[in-house]
């Protein structure tokens, strides 16, 4: 009987990985924020940021395992409040990168309240990203049995850290490497304009979403 448990527990965090590996690799507005800063800043600025991503990432999943469905489906407001606020930040940033983007691209070294900056602004677009609510809230509670042992509970959270700081780092890795940032500044003004349309789309359809 417990060998069956154990091999149940394997089965259900396999799936939990798998699913958040297919949610991370999906387009969002965490995925395109952090590329803008990966080649917009130092690689310390952005490894920063993207460990700001995945605290709030494992904070949602913290709170989905610790009532956030009984949360929104009470109190349905706080849910449609998460997604205007994401909604309204992401269309604020959208207008930020288009307007940027004919400024020349300068690397500074970072400072110690630079990177404390950096930390926040990737706390704030996960906070703001329905995406990630949906994900703790819904997703996890369908992978894994509401009863769950406090253990188990704290190791999903640990994987989920993990993964999402591990593949932000790989994106920031590869977004640092010299070739990749002279292919950006030399399309600097039009990648800036793209990712500019595609985080005001995110923000709108956030905004415009019934459920």
């Amino acid at each position: 009987m417990l060998q069956q448990d154990v091999n149940n527990m394997i089965w259900l965090f396999a799936t939990f990985i798998l699913a958040n590996l297919i949610a991370l690799a999906s387009p969002g507005p965490a995925f395109v924020a952090l590329s803008n800063n990966a080649l917009n800043n130092s690689k310390r600025e952005a490894f920063i940021f993207g460990l700001g991503l995945a605290t709030i990432a494992t904070f949602w999943c913290f709170l989905g395992f610790f009532g956030l469905t009984t949360v929104f489906t009470y109190v349905p407001w706080l849910y449609t409040a998460l997604k205007f606020a994401g909604g309204i930040y992401l269309i604020y940033l959208a207008i930020k990168t288009w307007r940027g983007a004919s400024l020349p691209l300068k690397f500074v070294k970072t400072a110690a309240n630079k990177g404390a900056h950096s930390f926040f602004a990737g706390c704030a677009i996960n906070i703001a990203n329905p995406k990630a609510a949906l994900f703790a809230g819904f997703v996890l509670l369908a992978v894994f049995p509401v009863d769950m042992a406090i253990g188990y509970k704290l190791l999903a959270m640990a994987i989920m850290f993990t993964l999402e700081a591990t593949f932000y780092s790989a994106v920031v890795l590869w977004l640092g490497q010299p070739k990749m940032r002279q292919t950006y500044r030399d399309a600097k003004k039009w990648i800036d304009r793209c990712t500019g349309v595609v985080l005001g789309a995110l923000g709108i359809k956030f905004l415009l979403q019934r459920a």
